[in-house]
């Protein structure tokens, strides 16, 4: 379960900065908050990612935190596929 933990915790690092990529070249003013975000992402991901390895947490902490992760993770893809569906839109005009 540890390894299954550290893979989604990095699959929504990678989620995120790839929707941060996406967003930051057509809204740069974002930039920012989007590092913010980041950065607190990054610690959050390393604090679970060190007490599951050091510490004897419980699979609901384990399962809990995966199901967190994976709402954030899809409401990442969520953003980057409505603003690609609306910035091709605004190309065909």
């Amino acid at each position: 379960m540890d390894w299954v933990f550290l893979s989604v915790g990095g699959f929504l690092v990678g989620a995120f900065l790839y929707a941060a990529y996406y967003t930051t070249t057509y809204e740069p003013e974002v930039k920012l908050g989007y590092t913010i975000v980041g950065v607190g992402i990054v610690v959050v991901v390393t604090v679970n990612t060190w007490l599951d390895f050091f510490s004897n947490r419980s699979n609901w902490f384990r399962g809990a935190t995966l199901l967190g992760y994976a709402f954030v993770a899809a409401g990442l893809i969520l953003i980057v596929i409505e603003r690609r569906r609306h910035g091709s839109s605004r190309t065909r005009k």
